[in-house]
């Protein structure tokens, strides 16, 4: 009986090789119950330790791919400012150039100044002649968060028969006597000598009887660069109809 409990709880293992017998080697149930425990073991432990050398170097490239994304905002901070910078160095330099071309009389900046004075006065002429619109109810107001200037009105129709009429109108702001600033238009139009070249760049009205119209200008950080606002009138044909300056 004992030998038959001995057999059912060991096992006997013997090795022949081509020259001689090894053997034999009794296993019992124990020991391969604790090389099983040993193996699952090992291989939690192994397991463990490649989880936590994989999240070790994941958490480690995070944090450096961070640092690199808060440096590279930081750089384009950086670069936007210097952008900013050198676009009122630019106008600022555009400005002496002009005042130390006027200074010394350059006959070609004369003479294009000249020109454009006869050409305002014929416009101030026309304008004389042939009313289109009427401005009223105008409102002007500086938001410094927003840094922006808007100007709002209406125009109503001058002729007494209520028939529709068309043209387009333009929004400028002046800047002041001696400040660096630009003429800016809304709608955005080139200007020369504070009018456009184009008046078909200006806001496209058609009226019969009146119709608001609002001039919006941001990125205006200094309000005392500017000093006043000028409002055109053109009909459909280029005439320049009305021409009001008002003072901010």
């Amino acid at each position: 009986m004992e030998n038959y409990e001995k057999k059912r709880n060991s096992w006997v293992i013997i090795l022949i090789g081509d020259e001689e017998r090894r053997g034999p080697f009794e296993i019992t149930r124990g020991t391969i119950i604790l090389s099983i425990i040993c193996f699952v073991a090992v291989l939690g432990v192994i397991t463990v330790g490649s989880s936590w050398l994989y999240s070790r170097s994941y958490i480690s490239t995070n944090n450096r791919l961070a640092k690199e994304l808060a440096n590279a905002k930081q750089s384009i901070e950086l670069i936007s400012q210097e952008k900013e910078s050198f676009a009122e160095e630019i106008e600022r330099f555009k400005a002496e150039i002009q005042n130390l071309r006027e200074k010394r009389g350059n006959p070609a900046s004369a003479e294009k100044k000249k020109e454009i004075t006869v050409t305002a006065a014929k416009r101030d002429a026309e304008v004389e002649t042939r009313p289109l619109v009427s401005l009223e109810e105008i409102q002007m107001a500086y938001d410094a968060g927003s840094e922006t200037i808007k100007v709002v009105f209406t125009i109503k129709n001058q002729g007494t028969d209520e028939e529709y009429i068309s043209g387009y109108i333009f929004t400028i702001l002046n800047p002041a006597p001696g400040s660096s600033a630009l003429h800016k238009s809304s709608p955005v139009a080139e200007l020369a000598g504070g009018f456009p070249r184009s008046y078909k760049r200006g806001e496209r009205f058609s009226i019969a009887r009146f119709k608001q119209i609002e001039g919006v200008f941001p990125s205006i950080s200094d309000r005392d660069k500017y000093d006043s606002v000028t409002i055109l009138v053109y009909s459909d044909d280029g005439a320049l109809r009305l021409k009001k300056e008002l003072s901010l």
